[in-house]
């Protein structure tokens, strides 16, 4: 027989009953068979026996819930998984027919049951249409605690639960006739079934450790390292051991907890710092959580921002491992570069305990990311164990346990792939369902980058934990390990108050290993004060100096070391740039060899390209000769570099063009050929590294990067044939695409060079035509990635071109917005909102410009109303109205609002109705008073009003963002106060 799922009470009485088939049996018969059923049973049969006077099934359930903890004695992995959650569910349940009986108790002892009655009962006629109330108690999913929800939200969430299954059971009984009978109100039973689930909730928890994670009622440690207390929490004493093929995967596993935190053999790289192994100095980092839904602004910091921060993330995963939705949806994890993200995948494949889960950890900079999701895991699986593990016999070996999937690095598969994999996270959730139909659930667990969560869907629902920035305490600790094992003579600890004293810069993980190794050197002061960009600057300079010293044998002085450590660092911006216009994460030595050769720069045979260099990865591979690649330790190091080559190599165009005594034609072959093949902004902190580099020139070197940029962008299009670099090709040769890509970024330079861009400076002939041809160049050239990231970094209002707001919009509306094509925007914008139930709201910032997009966006919308049922109607956006919008366009507007008003407020909930009135009486030069009435008294003949609204920050930010699961959604970026959102339904 096919179980339901545990977290339905049909699918928990199964598997309560499991081992005891004479307590199932009897439940099911008292439940005239609803239990064991394949499908749908007479509602009277499935109902009466929770309800009747004898209360014997109620009684069972209590008798279970008495002897759970025995039951799970010497059980363990997913038997033991199932079991917890179908005890949870027999709780709630419980808690709502116990307090049925004692508010309801009365009917039973005074009711009269007629003889007629009873043959209604026992033949299973039932009142009109109520399948409804057996659907929703034996198979609807009752609350759960998940990585989002604990005992008190879960507890919130009984009230709402138990109120709506009660106006089933009320229709129910009161279609029985029986008499007397006194309905009750719906909230306040919610209420005190909720404080029965409470009680009942607190004695299961003191029995079963689960529970008692679920509520927090675990011991609290001061201070946490490397997720020990998440392995405690999570572990089953007596179980038995791994063995075979997941023995193999928990050795890989463990092992990282010995090794160090950097694991590089320090002395080869000339480095003097000794790194803490990953037990000792990964620090447990607090968080932010919350569902996604269509309000949840994931990829931004403001919204972020008012989520409840949270210091307990091994509580919060002990709840989600132990939870029902692990294996329905991932476990997605943002974070920022450099905030830990990848070790803690590392850790947490380590601490979670073999008795219970089975683990694979998959790089997804490793592996094809144009593949499947168990191809991955294969893949990852040979890197790691050397092919001796295959997916579906591990999958086989653990079948009592939970497998977990831990895919780290969404935003670099997202850079390496060639297909549209903005489903990706879609394609996890689908096949977790195809595994979990198997009998084989698996729970998944995503990291990515925080910027790119707008490049993806977000199944509604998925728990989402943003990693947040140490606090001073973390940075103190994690300085404490760092002191502990560098404690000279080659190094110099790091004070706190000097880590401190940089503020963002100590309160990233990687950002403050990076200054404890800077700072180490006792030769660098300590009073340094330096930007990310500085630091990295320096970094790459202090260790490319050890190298070129190391590499000569001898000391290296004056302009032959600097000489040596511009090469040093040329070569490694060569590597990154290789990385970077492949769209790959590492580069071979084969192609850095070409690369090199191709730049005209110097290449001696039979050496390491880039020698032995701390930042750097160099895994090898032997088939008769060595194989070697490269990758750095970190994307950032690679981020970095991208944008100091680029604008090093900008500096030297402007100053070739226009630093001498008189202005030359820029030569640009080296610039065109290191970028013409991918846009910075696909990666966005390349973007933030060029601000940063371009911010340090002074006033006049700047000024000729401007006007460099603007000859360059001018003429791009009839540029001549490169002279020099024509053979540097990371990617195959595409004219179309070259030219594509480059003037993106001579767009994308420019913007960050100078706040406005004029087009008619650029193009003083048909500026507004110039500029629409090259947007469309973009689509035609550069891939959808590249393309997509290039129209969310910029903004074109009024003939001027800036930097862009990141409005999260779909490709088609950013396109028409940067094309300033209005026509096409005003038929998108009411075609989505028509078709696809969409609609959003941009304020450029310009005062004529907000006015227009004011009353677009009312037109777009009524429209939308008019043409739908007043249930699909997109949510409707309230902000105060513009002071520019002509008298002329403000009549026409209001005049169709009373037109939809007066067709469509009997479709609409009363609270909608009123506050559509409330809002077009605020600016309405007209009034219809006729209309007006009528809806406001059809609005207060349908019940009370109130208002249900949810204000918008005034803040700039997106709000909220598309999901392309709901059939009505809106987007709202609105720099004014006073923004509200009503929904007509």
């Amino acid at each position: 027989m096919r179980r339901d799922p545990a977290i339905s009470f049909r699918g928990a009485l199964q598997i309560l009953g499991h081992h005891d088939r004479p307590w199932l049996d009897r439940l099911n018969a008292l439940a005239g068979g609803a239990v064991l059923a394949a499908g749908l049973v007479p509602a009277v049969s499935a109902v009466w026996g929770w309800v009747d006077q004898k209360n014997e099934a109620v009684g069972l359930l209590r008798k279970m819930l008495d002897s759970t903890a025995n039951r799970l004695t010497g059980t363990g992995g997913l038997e033991r998984h199932e079991l917890v959650l179908a005890a949870h569910t027999t709780i709630v349940l419980t808690a709502f027919f116990e307090t049925l009986r004692a508010e309801l108790g009365e009917v039973y002892r005074t009711a009269a049951i007629t003889d007629s009655e009873k043959v209604v009962l026992a033949a299973g006629r039932r009142p009109d249409d109520d399948e409804p109330l057996v659907r929703h108690l034996y198979t609807t999913p009752v609350p759960t605690p998940s990585a989002v929800s604990g005992f008190e939200e879960v507890a919130g969430g009984v009230v709402e639960w138990a109120a709506n299954l009660y106006r089933f059971v009320d229709d129910f009984l009161a279609g029985l006739e029986l008499s007397p009978y006194r309905r009750l109100k719906a909230l306040p039973f919610g209420t005190a079934v909720a404080s029965r689930y409470r009680s009942l909730f607190l004695e299961l928890a003191a029995k079963v450790p689960e529970v008692a994670v679920w509520a927090d009622l675990t011991e609290h440690a001061a201070t946490r390292t490397a997720m020990a207390r998440l392995e405690r929490l999570l572990t089953v004493t007596g179980s038995e051991p791994s063995r075979d093929l997941r023995a193999i995967v928990r050795s890989v596993n463990r092992s990282v907890l010995d090794l160090p935190v950097v694991d590089v053999d320090a002395d080869g790289y000339g480095v003097d710092a000794v790194f803490p192994p990953v037990e000792k100095i990964f620090t447990d980092p607090r968080y932010r959580i919350a569902e996604a839904d269509s309000g949840a602004r994931l990829a931004s910091e403001e919204w972020w921002s008012k989520v409840e921060q949270g210091s307990d993330l091994d509580l919060v995963l002990a709840r989600h491992f132990t939870g029902d939705l692990c294996a329905r949806l991932p476990l997605l994890f943002l974070g920022h570069p450099g905030a830990g993200k990848s070790l803690l995948t590392r850790v947490l494949a380590a601490r979670l305990p073999d008795e219970g889960y089975t683990v694979v950890r998959v790089a997804l900079r490793r592996v094809d990311a144009n593949t499947t999701i168990s191809n991955q895991i294969q893949q990852a699986l040979d890197l790691d164990t050397h092919g001796r593990v295959q997916w579906h016999r591990l999958v086989e070996d653990s079948g009592e346990v939970l497998r977990v999937v831990l895919l780290d690095g969404l935003d670099e598969l997202l850079q390496a792939t060639t297909q549209d994999r903005v489903g990706y996270l879609h394609e996890i959730a689908e096949f977790q369902r195809l595994e979990a139909a198997m009998g084989k659930p698996v729970a998944v667990v995503v990291t990515s980058r925080t910027l790119v969560a707008d490049r993806v869907t977000v199944p509604w629902g998925t728990p989402v934990v943003k990693l947040e920035e140490f606090s001073e305490e973390q940075v103190g600790a994690w300085l404490a390990v760092w002191n502990e094992h560098n404690p000279g003579p080659g190094t110099r600890p790091l004070p706190l108050e000097t880590a401190l004293s940089y503020g963002q810069l100590a309160r990233q993980p990687l950002l403050l290993l990076m200054l404890a190794l800077y700072f180490g050197d006792p030769s660098v002061p300590l009073d340094d004060q330096l930007s990310e960009a500085d630091l990295y600057e320096r970094l790459f300079d202090t260790y490319s100096r050890r190298e070129v010293t190391k590499k000569a044998g001898r000391v290296l002085r004056g302009e032959e070391l600097d000489e040596a450590v511009e090469e040093q660092i040329r070569r490694l911006s060569t590597a990154a740039l290789g990385m970077f216009n492949r769209g790959r994460q590492d580069i071979s030595e084969a192609d850095l060899t070409g690369d090199l050769s191709a730049l005209e720069e110097s290449v001696e045979a039979g050496e390491r390209v880039l020698g032995e260099f701390f930042f750097v990865h160099a895994p090898e591979a032997r088939t008769g000769s060595v194989q070697r690649s490269y990758e750095f330790l970190h994307a950032t190091f690679g981020e970095y570099l991208v944008a100091m080559r680029v604008v090093e190599v900008l500096r030297d165009v402007a100053e070739g063009a226009f630093g001498r005594r008189r202005p030359h034609e820029p030569d640009d072959d080296l610039l065109f050929a290191l970028t013409s093949h991918q846009t910075l902004a696909v990666q966005q902190p390349v973007m933030s590294f060029v601000g940063e580099r371009l911010d340090a020139l002074d006033a006049r070197e700047r000024e000729r990067v401007a006007r460099t940029l603007e000859v360059l962008l001018t003429g791009y299009r009839h540029r001549r044939p490169p002279r020099r670099f024509d053979d540097y090709r990371p990617l195959r040769r595409d004219v179309v695409r070259q030219l594509a890509a480059y003037s993106a970024n001579l767009v994308l330079l420019l913007v960050k060079a100078v706040p406005e861009v004029p087009l008619a400076k650029l193009w003083p002939h048909e500026p507004l035509t110039q500029w629409r041809s090259t947007v469309d160049l973009w689509q035609a050239g550069i891939d959808s990635t590249c393309y997509h990231t290039t129209l969310d970094s910029l903004v074109c209002v009024d003939g001027v071109v800036r930097e862009g707001d990141r409005v999260m919009l779909e490709p088609e509306i950013l396109r028409a917005r940067l094309r300033v094509d209005s026509e096409t925007e005003d038929r998108l914008r009411t075609g989505f909102a028509v078709h696809d139930g969409l609609s959003y709201l941009v304020d450029d910032g310009t005062g004529e410009g907000t006015a227009r997009e004011w009353s677009r966006y009312i037109a777009s919308w009524l429209v939308a109303a008019a043409a739908l049922p007043g249930d699909m109607a997109p949510p409707f956006v309230d902000v105060p109205r513009p002071d520019l919008v002509p008298q002329d366009t403000l009549v026409a507007v209001a005049e169709q609002a009373y037109q939809v008003l007066a067709r469509k407020f009997r479709e609409w909930t009363p609270e909608f109705v009123g506050a559509f009135v409330g809002w077009l009486e605020t600016w309405s030069p007209v009034v219809d008073q006729r209309i007006l009435e009528r809806a406001t008294s059809y609005s207060r003949s349908m019940s009370l009003f109130t208002t249900a609204e949810l204000s918008v920050k005034a803040d700039p930010g997106v709000f909220p963002p598309f999901d392309t699961d709901r059939s009505s959604d809106f987007s709202v970026y609105w720099r004014g106060a006073g923004a509200k959102v009503w929904h007509t339904t």
